[in-house]
């Protein structure tokens, strides 16, 4: 049991990635908090990591707020005694082309997904450093190494997040702290649900990953698991890319070619 003993938080762990995370994590032995602010979804995690015959905690709260994700801190430290590991990864993707993208959009999306993390990582931490232990897991994107196209702030986001793992990793690897950064390619979960109903889409998007299919949330899980895990003790400040190869394949940059992008009318909450 990769994680056995060890106490985790993820956020955005309602659904998704962030709930295949919550589920593979408590089968490898951690107890986990669930901080979201879909509190009904939530639940519906923690009561499938209790069958996995674990603990879990399910806060509500929004990354974005600061004083939520101190909260965050002291309920986990109240119920699990210290944090070992955080994984963030609550995003919102807000589709627009740049020139027609508000100031709203644009905010929305930098601070759930670039200073939310921030703000979990700060928070979280400054407990791993005064203990001298831990592992911070921040879920990027194919999209933050590749830009892609119409979908808003959502790569920016992405890349600013790669950078911050990084940084993370640089400043507090000799404390004890590793940060890494898992960047999915193609995942179908309920944030892209809607865009992978459209067989056009659903077809573009497989057809740019070398590997031809898109990748499951438990996957991406598994990257996560890892890295929180003592077997990825020598991993720091890293980029790992679970995306099917695509992310070297350059297939979104070429000319002309229908990637099956971003359904203009979709907006995920």
């Amino acid at each position: 049991m990769m994680l056995k003993g060890k106490r985790i938080i993820v956020t955005g762990g309602a659904s998704g990635i962030g709930r295949a995370t919550s589920i593979l994590a408590a089968r490898e032995g951690a107890l986990v908090a669930i901080a979201d602010i879909n509190q009904k979804m939530a639940q519906e995690t923690a009561d499938l990591v209790r069958e996995e015959g674990s603990e879990a905690l399910v806060i509500e709260m929004d990354t974005s707020n600061k004083a939520d994700t101190l909260r965050m801190v002291d309920e986990t430290i109240s119920a699990f005694g210290t944090i070992d590991g955080l994984v963030c990864g609550a995003i919102k993707l807000v589709p627009g082309k740049l020139e027609e993208l508000s100031e709203d959009d644009w905010d929305m999306v930098m601070d759930i997904g670039l200073k939310g993390y921030f703000f979990c990582a700060q928070a979280v931490g400054r407990v791993m450093l005064e203990n001298g232990n831990g592992s911070i897991v921040l879920i990027s994107s194919v999209g933050g190494v590749q830009a892609y196209n119409g979908a808003g702030a959502y790569s920016v986001c992405k890349a600013g997040a790669i950078m911050l793992g990084q940084l993370i990793g640089v400043e507090w690897g000799g404390r004890g702290v590793r940060g890494n950064t898992v960047c999915p390619g193609q995942v179908r979960t309920p944030m892209t649900e809607a865009m992978f109903k459209d067989p056009e889409i659903a077809a573009g998007r497989a057809s740019v990953v070398p590997m031809g299919r898109v990748g499951k949330p438990q996957e991406i899980a598994e990257a996560c698991v890892f890295l929180l895990s003592d077997r990825a003790s020598y991993m720091n400040a890293g980029i790992m890319q679970v995306d099917g190869g695509q992310a070297e394949s350059k297939m979104m940059h070429t000319p002309g070619r229908n990637w099956g992008g971003i359904n203009m009318s979709y907006t995920e909450k």
